[in-house]
């Protein structure tokens, strides 16, 4: 498929259509320490809900911004990046007890292949943006100082209803008002700054014991020891209680039929690394392999301090977003130069 086409009609579905309105509202992230299997039931409900209505409505807001049908192939990127930010935000929320629920670590393993690819095609799409394309997308912000905000209210509306918490929602609103300002005076030196930094995680660690060191002298051998710590105890907790199993709620937009089928009990070292972008650690436990959050979002950019994170802020959602605000940028244009 030619990159035109791509962007042209590929958009309206960035928040894969949030026409239908969630009756329960936003989701509910259980909070505090001594959280219940009731309360991680209904979120877990809430949640799949929210995954499977992303892969099914009809982007009515982006619609505004982008009058084109976008056919089943070039809707899969968009889809699964908003599920992978979905996803990945409501589990940073979680405690650790929580991200430790065998509810959420099966939605986790089972999303790896769609949460990966939407970080690797991101970081992709940022490589092999030509000087041409980045200095067309700085003069579209700079040309109309509210297209940023436009774009950031629409996908703030495309997630408010899928249910995305308005937390997180607050969150990426703030990163992609940072995002919009960097674009509109240096695309360049924004792409060149995540690419090495996501391009220093993936070229780290070529075995699982090299990667297990680098998050440790990353995180601190201290707290990532003792985050670790309380999630196999955790993990315990909930393995005594029996609790049936409950399969995803959803489909996956993106499998992967060679390496980490979401019946595997383990991830590969490839898609460890690829979750580290997004501040997720994957560790041996006696409870087995666990997913577990190394960072939360924040509202600041600066060095990198965790693997995978910038100042609290994990590259991989960065990348993400700042894909989609390209997309739609170059889509918007398209648009125009065809009317």
């Amino acid at each position: 498929m030619e990159r035109r086409g791509f962007i042209k009609t590929g958009l309206v579905t960035v928040a894969a259509g949030a026409s239908g309105h969630l009756a329960y509202g936003e989701i509910r992230v259980p909070v505090g320490e001594d959280i219940s299997q009731a309360e991680m039931e209904n979120f877990t409900r809430e949640m799949d809900l929210s995954m499977d209505l992303i892969s099914h409505s009809s982007g009515d807001y982006l619609k505004r911004l982008i009058p084109q049908t976008p056919n089943e192939a070039e809707q899969n990127f968009f889809r699964s990046s908003l599920r992978t930010l979905l996803l990945v935000g409501n589990f940073g929320k979680l405690p650790v007890k929580g991200q430790v629920h065998p509810w959420m670590q099966k939605r986790m393993l089972y999303s790896v292949p769609e949460i990966n690819y939407s970080v690797t095609s991101s970081l992709d799409m940022l490589k092999n943006l030509s000087d041409e394309s980045k200095e067309e997308i700085r003069s579209a912000l700079t040309d109309d100082p509210e297209l940023g905000n436009r774009i950031l209210e629409t996908l703030d509306l495309e997630a408010k209803a899928v249910g995305v918490p308005s937390s997180l929602r607050r969150q990426m609103r703030v990163m992609g008002t940072r995002i919009n300002r960097r674009l509109s005076h240096s695309p360049e030196m924004l792409f060149d700054e995540y690419i090495k930094k996501a391009d220093k995680l993936l070229a780290a660690g070529h075995s699982d014991e090299e990667l297990d060191h680098l998050l440790k002298a990353q995180a601190g051998e201290a707290d990532f020891s003792k985050r670790r710590t309380e999630a196999e105890y955790a993990a315990m907790q909930w393995n005594r209680m029996n609790i049936p199993d409950l399969p995803p709620g959803y489909l996956p937009i993106i499998t992967e039929q060679d390496e980490n089928k979401p019946s595997d009990n383990q991830p590969s070292l490839k898609k460890r690394k690829g979750m580290g972008l997004l501040g997720i650690g994957s560790v041996i436990t006696l409870a087995g392999w666990l997913f577990i959050g190394l960072a939360v979002l924040a509202d600041s950019f600066g060095a990198l301090a965790v693997v995978g994170v910038i100042g609290g802020v994990t590259v991989g959602p960065v990348l993400i977003l700042i894909a989609l605000i390209i997309l739609i940028i170059k889509a918007i244009q398209s648009g125009k130069s065809n009317r």
